[in-house]
């Protein structure tokens, strides 16, 4: 509401201070008794939307019309938002805060926090939903519904768009208790589209005969169970031994949701005695930036599970966003990636993590790409949100 304040009173200043003289516009020549009729036939954020058109018609339609819209529902002031939308190309509506952003300032809105139920008392809307969403492994970190909206709105005006796509990306390298991990993600638009690919490498110590006993945090989507590489083993995906490693084929293949636009790949690379590495790519189609109803959006942000199929063809997405079917899953690292990779790699593993390589049956396979649950191990969906272990 504070654009939508400042304009009033900004208008509100401009009509006492200067003549009121209408402009030459025909409508604008009708007596105010039909003006005031034609507007009470109107929606209330068209007459809102009208008042701001010149200093005469916000004169005489303040008080009786824009009070209430000041007071208005979330869907009535959405509606006088996008009103007001068509003639600020440099502002977005957010879905979330029922406000208007400026994309200039894009920066302000990147959502760098974790997700906290208390912090998030003093974040706006829509920082609060993005920082969900990151926490929950939806999305790839410094992504941002505000950017993602602003970006597709400067698209779709054939504006450059390389510096909020920027904003979008991420990398990151950290040593962590096992393991040394490497997380990229880059944003692109394709055909309309922002497609997302994010990638984690997780350099496990060469003394893994396996990497299931490292908790590698990767995340899939929201509709399935696959989230780190504890998960591996239970989906059914096939890691190999050490010695294995070098004749090693990817046999999965692109894994990809039933429910919503994401691929995934998961694919191994030995560094001899400097440790073996695990590499998840991940793709997603974010959609159109319309509006948060888009299905590709709404799959993800949204707080209500939506399960409806998701019909598109496997490997499209990460094909459209690599503009190759022949991605190479090591093609993004650098030589100066790879050595830090191998010197924040521990020698070795904490102890407390031994004895998991072997623990427990699988209870899924892939199959043509879908997480198919096994025979005898439970019912339910391809894919599953909820652990059943």
């Amino acid at each position: 509401m504070d654009t939508i304040q400042r304009s009033f009173e900004h208008l509100g200043q401009r009509s006492q201070t200067q003549p009121t003289a209408p402009e030459p516009w025909p409508f604008l020549d009708l007596p105010l008794e039909l003006i005031f009729l034609i507007a009470s036939c109107l929606p209330i954020e068209s007459v809102g939307s009208l008042s701001l058109s010149c200093h005469y018609l916000y004169s005489r339609l303040k008080t009786e019309y824009l009070q209430p819209l000041k007071e208005a529902d979330y869907v009535v002031m959405n509606a006088f938002l996008h009103l007001l939308e068509r003639d600020l190309p440099l502002h977005i509506v957010c879905p979330y805060c029922n406000k208007l952003h400026f994309t200039p300032f894009a920066e302000r809105h990147l959502a760098s926090e974790r997700y906290c139920p208390i912090a998030r008392k003093t974040w706006s809307t829509c920082r609060a939903t993005d920082s969900w969403a990151q926490n929950s492994g939806n999305m790839a970190p410094r992504f941002t519904s505000t950017i993602f909206f602003m970006a597709m709105k400067a698209h779709r005006q054939g504006k450059d768009t390389s510096a909020l796509l920027r904003l979008l990306s991420h990398k990151t390298i950290d040593s962590l208790p096992g393991f040394a991990q490497l997380h990229t993600a880059e944003a692109r638009i394709r055909n309309g589209s922002l497609l997302v690919r994010d990638q984690k490498v997780f350099m496990v110590p060469a003394s893994h005969t396996t990497p299931f006993s490292l908790s590698g945090e990767f995340g899939f989507c929201r509709h399935t169970m696959l989230e780190s590489m504890w998960d591996l083993q239970w989906c059914g995906i096939h890691v190999p031994k050490v010695d294995e490693i070098h004749e090693h084929e990817n046999k999965e293949g692109i894994i990809y949701c039933q429910y919503c636009h994401t691929e995934l790949r998961i694919d191994f690379k030995s560094y001899g005695k400097a440790g073996n590495a695990v590499f998840v790519t991940r793709w997603m189609d974010i959609g159109e930036g319309r509006d948060r109803n888009d299905v590709k959006w709404k799959t993800r942000w949204s707080f209500e599970w939506l399960w409806d199929d998701a019909v598109y063809p496997r490997g499209s997405i990460s094909a459209a966003f690599e503009e190759t079917d022949d991605f190479r899953f090591d093609s993004l690292l650098t030589e100066q990636d790879e050595m830090e990779l191998c010197a924040k790699c521990p020698l070795l593993g904490p102890e407390s993590e031994n004895g998991r390589d072997d623990e427990g049956e699988p209870s899924h396979m892939v199959k043509d790409g879908r997480l198919v649950i096994l025979s005898g191990k439970g019912g339910g969906r391809y894919c599953s949100h909820i652990r059943d272990r």
